[in-house]
């Protein structure tokens, strides 16, 4: 963790990020809030929280864009124009401009799509390839963390002073990462095209990350695991309310409690998912992260106050370790110059696995005993931990050239990266 410290971009770009990361969550949820004021209408809340979705689905596509441009420069570029387009957001009167919310919540997701990808694309010339582990732990840890004040911010600013001030915050925050990211100094070459005889058709362009994804065996593993636990863990959206309601007998609010407990473990579970993917790799860490979240699921159909608490704590550490695994892998994995196209594929599966996982449950929820659910989720996440562990690939640990002792050995850097001349999720969008 001190050699993350020691470089000088990595400071700038975790305070650029930290703060955007924050503007961003507390927009988000205030922002759905904003649509059912205007309209009264819960499903219109849930359309607004859909279109972020429907954004990040546009990955592939984007991926290809983040592999043919400068990426620090269109990092730059996505930050202005979604402060822009918040800022549109300042004509909002009434229900009828309900559709400019909905488009921007469209671009947002978009632009986290497009900042994601550049982001990993970035990593190399950033830090270490040994450091890539401790900082997407710590961006865990800090995007857990901030869960625990995000809602009070957002809701906050929303109740006392309306939706145009809200916006304007957000649309401040990313100006803030765009500073931050003009202070970053490092090398932003624009990738070389082929020569026009060898370039690919847009297709074959179009799915390389998925061609890439598929036919390495370790990725293929993880991604296929994880956007299955993904889809389990997709049901949570909607189980948490019955666990709260029907099996402990309290008001739907005491979800809050539930989320503040993963919030606060969440800490611990990234901070120490970064070192245990140097001992263990990877892949282990995603299978005992996904464990330990597939154990939190069954004990969630407990009808004890206590034992659901203990669960969410076990969620909130256990699910920032699968991430950080997975993360980690996508990157240490994926030459650079398809890290664009595979994380948009990779980013694809995965959330659109979530959102089917969402759906089926909001179908299935009236129908199904919620203890019944429970143990699905539970036994279908557990189950692609088992998968994970089973698996040989899994086992390999860390490429050669991300295995140093300390941040300046390993040669996805220049050494002055980490000395400070010369930054891990969230990126400042």
């Amino acid at each position: 963790m001190r050699a993350l410290f020691r470089n000088r971009n990595y400071r700038i770009y975790l305070l650029g990020s930290t703060v955007d990361s924050i503007g961003d969550m507390a927009f988000w949820l205030a922002a759905a809030i904003w649509v059912k004021e205007l309209t009264g209408s819960t499903a219109e809340l849930g359309v607004c929280i859909l279109m972020i979705n429907l954004g990040t689905l546009l990955s592939p596509a984007t991926g290809v864009l983040v592999d043919r441009l400068r990426r620090k420069r269109t990092l730059m570029v996505t930050n202005a124009l979604t402060a822009l387009a918040l800022l549109s957001l300042l004509a909002v009167r009434g229900p009828g401009q309900v559709w400019l919310i909905f488009t921007v919540m469209f671009c947002y997701g978009l632009s986290s799509a497009i900042t994601n990808a550049a982001f990993s694309g970035l990593k190399q010339q950033l830090m270490p390839k040994d450091l890539f582990a401790e900082a997407n732990g710590l961006a865990q840890a800090i995007q857990q963390g901030s869960r625990l004040i995000t809602p009070g911010i957002g809701l906050g600013l929303l109740a006392a002073f309306g939706g145009h001030v809200l916006a304007v915050m957000d649309a401040a925050t990313f100006g803030f990462g765009l500073l931050c990211w003009s202070l970053v100094r490092i090398e932003d070459p624009k990738p070389q095209p082929p020569a026009p005889q060898e370039r690919p058709g847009w297709w074959a362009e179009s799915s390389a990350g998925f061609r890439y994804l598929f036919g390495t065996p370790l990725l293929r593993q993880l991604t296929a695991a994880f956007a299955l636990a993904l889809f389990a863990m997709g049901f949570l959206e909607t189980l948490v309310i019955p666990v709260a309601t029907v099996g402990l007998h309290h008001a739907p609010t005491w979800v809050g409690v539930l989320v503040t407990m993963m919030g606060v473990t969440g800490l611990a579970g990234g901070v120490l998912a970064g070192s245990l993917v140097r001992r263990i790799g990877p892949g282990m860490v995603t299978a005992l992260g996904l464990a330990l979240a597939g154990a939190a699921c069954l004990a969630m159909a407990a009808p004890v106050t206590w034992i659901v608490l203990g669960a969410a704590a076990l969620l909130g550490f256990g699910l920032p370790m699968a991430i950080v695994g997975s993360v980690t892998a996508v990157q240490l994995f994926t030459p650079n110059e398809l890290m664009g196209r595979v994380s948009g594929a990779d980013n694809l599966l995965v959330t659109s696995s979530q959102c089917i996982g969402i759906a089926v449950c909001a179908a299935a929820v009236g129908e199904i005993f919620y203890r019944d659910l429970c143990y699905f989720v539970g036994g279908v996440i557990a189950l692609s931990a088992l998968y994970l562990a089973s698996r040989k690939a899994q086992r390999q640990g860390l490429p050669a050239d991300a295995a140093g002792s300390d941040g300046s050995e390993a040669s996805g850097a220049p050494a002055s990266a980490v000395e400070g001349t010369s930054a891990a999720e969230p990126t400042p969008a």
